[in-house]
C-alpha cells in the first residue's frame, strides 16, 4: 500500500512538473514576443530623430536643383553645388514655384525661355504627384464607377451603377443591387472584340466627379496587354494601348490633368517609371523618366512639375535621390543624392535587436503583427547573450528551461533579456 501511494505521489509530481514546464514555456514566449515590440519601441522613442528631407526644386533661373530648408538655414537657400542665395531672392530665382506671390506683387515675368506665361497658363501646367508603398499594399476597390466621358450638360455625374471586372464586365444597379445584363453584355462583347483576354489582372481609374474630365479605366488583361476603357454617349470605347508589348506593367496611377497631356503614371516590372501619354494621332505612348529604377514596394515618390521643368524626388530607407527633368522629354538635367541621416537609434538597433515586432508598418496602413529590422550584428550579440544566459542559469533551472531561455534570448536579443527579468524566478527554481 505504501508503495502504491508513493507511485501515485510520484505520478502527481510528474504531472505537476509537466504542467509547470508548459506554463513556463507559454509565459516566457509570450513575454518575449511582447518585449520584442515594447522594448525596441521605447528605445526608438528615446534615441530616434526625424528623417525628413528638405524641399528640392529645379530653378528656371539658375538651371540647377535648389535645396530649400528654412528650418536649418533661415535666411538663405542654396543649390546642390553649395552656392548660397539670400532669402530675399527666393521668389525671383524660383518664379515657377512662387508665381502666385510674384503675380500678387506685380513682378511675374511675361515670359521664360521664350514662352509666354501668366497665372492661368502656369496653373494648367502645374503637376503635383505623390506615391507611397502603402498605396500598393492597401486593398483596391472591388468595384469601379464608369462615368459618361461626354456628358450632355458638361458636368460629370454618377451613373447610378457600378461595375466589377473579373471573368467578365458586370454592371450592378446601385439602388436595386441587380445586374444590368444588357449593359454588361454590350461592354463585355466589345472588350473581347477588341482583343481583351479575360480574366482581368488589374484595372485602374479615378472614380470621382471632382475632376475636369473623364478618361475611364485602364485594364490589364491576362496576357499583360493594357486596354483603355471608357463610356462615350452610353456606348463602350475600348482600345489596346500597345504599351503591354513594350514593358511588363506592374502598376498604374490615373491622373486626369488639366492640359490633357497624359493619362497617368505607369510603373514597369523592371523598375521603369514614366507617363502614359496621348499622341496627336489618338494613340498612346510610354515616356520614361530619366531616373534610377523604382521599387514600388519601398520607394516614396513626389513630383513637382511646371511649364518647363519637373522635379522628381525618390526616397527609401537608404536615402533620397532628386532629379531635375525637362518637362517635354523628361530627360535628366541635374541630379542630387542625399544619404539618410544616421542617428543613435540606427546604431543601437543594429547591435541590440536582431529583429523587432511592431503593430504598424511603413508599407501598410493596417494594424497587424509585422516583423522587421533583421540585423546580422544584432544576431551575433544575441548569440553571445544566449550562451551567457545558458551558463549563468545552470544552477537555477532545468536543462529544458535553460535551452528555451537561451533560444528566446538568441532570437530577441536585449528584448529577451528584459523578458527574463520579468519571470517569477522563485516559482521555477
Amino acid at each position: 500500500r505504501d508503495a502504491q501511494e508513493s507511485r501515485g505521489l510520484g505520478d502527481v509530481y510528474k504531472r505537476q512538473m509537466k504542467y509547470k514546464s508548459l506554463i513556463f514555456s507559454i509565459i516566457l514566449v509570450s513575454v518575449t514576443l511582447l518585449a520584442s515590440w515594447t522594448v525596441p519601441a521605447l528605445v526608438q522613442k528615446m534615441t530616434d530623430d526625424s528623417h525628413s528631407y528638405p524641399l528640392m526644386y529645379y530653378s528656371a533661373r539658375l538651371k540647377e536643383l535648389c535645396v530649400i530648408d528654412f528650418r536649418e538655414h533661415k535666411n538663405s537657400f542654396y543649390d546642390i553645388h553649395g552656392n548660397e542665395y539670400p532669402r530675399a531672392q527666393y521668389d525671383s530665382l524660383l518664379p515657377l514655384l512662387n508665381y502666385r506671390q510674384l503675380a500678387m506683387e506685380g513682378q511675374l515675368p511675361d515670359s521664360l525661355e521664350g514662352q509666354a506665361i501668366d497665372v492661368k497658363i502656369l496653373r494648367s501646367k502645374q503637376v503635383m504627384f505623390r506615391f507611397r508603398p502603402v498605396d500598393v499594399f492597401s486593398p483596391q476597390p472591388a468595384m469601379g464607377v464608369l462615368l459618361e466621358a461626354m456628358p450632355k450638360r458638361g458636368n460629370l455625374t454618377l451613373p447610378g451603377d457600378y461595375f466589377r471586372m473579373d471573368r467578365e464586365l458586370t454592371f450592378v444597379d446601385a439602388q436595386s443591387n441587380s445586374v444590368n445584363r444588357q449593359k454588361s453584355e454590350i461592354f463585355t462583347k466589345e472588350l473581347i472584340k477588341k482583343g481583351f483576354s479575360f480574366p482581368v489582372k488589374a484595372y485602374w481609374g479615378n472614380p470621382t466627379v471632382r475632376k475636369p474630365y473623364e478618361e475611364g479605366y485602364f485594364c490589364l488583361d491576362s496576357k499583360g496587354a493594357l486596354f483603355h476603357l471608357k463610356m462615350v454617349n452610353g456606348r463602350p470605347f475600348v482600345k489596346d494601348t500597345g504599351i503591354g508589348s513594350q514593358l511588363g506593367i506592374k502598376w498604374f496611377v490615373m491622373s486626369e490633368t488639366s492640359d490633357k497631356r497624359f493619362y497617368g503614371y505607369l510603373f514597369g516590372e523592371k523598375g521603369e517609371m514614366g507617363l502614359l501619354e496621348s499622341t496627336d494621332e489618338g494613340g498612346y505612348r510610354f515616356l520614361p523618366f530619366d531616373i534610377r529604377p523604382i521599387d514600388i514596394t519601398k520607394d516614396e515618390i513626389s513630383i513637382l512639375g511646371n511649364l518647363l521643368y519637373w522635379t522628381v524626388r525618390v526616397s527609401d530607407a537608404e536615402g533620397m535621390d532628386c532629379y531635375g527633368l525637362d518637362a517635354v522629354t523628361l530627360q535628366s538635367l541635374s541630379s542630387y543624392h542625399q544619404d539618410r541621416k544616421r542617428v543613435l537609434w540606427d546604431e543601437l538597433s543594429e547591435w541590440l535587436f536582431p529583429f523587432r515586432l511592431s503593430p504598424s508598418s511603413e508599407t501598410s496602413s493596417f494594424v497587424n503583427l509585422y516583423a522587421g529590422n533583421l540585423s546580422s550584428k544584432g544576431l551575433a550579440v544575441s548569440f553571445f547573450l544566449a550562451l551567457l544566459t545558458f551558463f549563468l542559469c545552470r544552477n537555477k533551472v532545468s536543462l529544458y528551461r535553460r535551452i528555451l531561455m537561451a533560444l528566446c534570448v538568441c532570437a530577441a536579443g536585449l528584448s529577451g533579456i528584459v523578458a527574463l527579468l520579468f519571470l517569477p524566478w522563485n516559482k521555477y527554481e
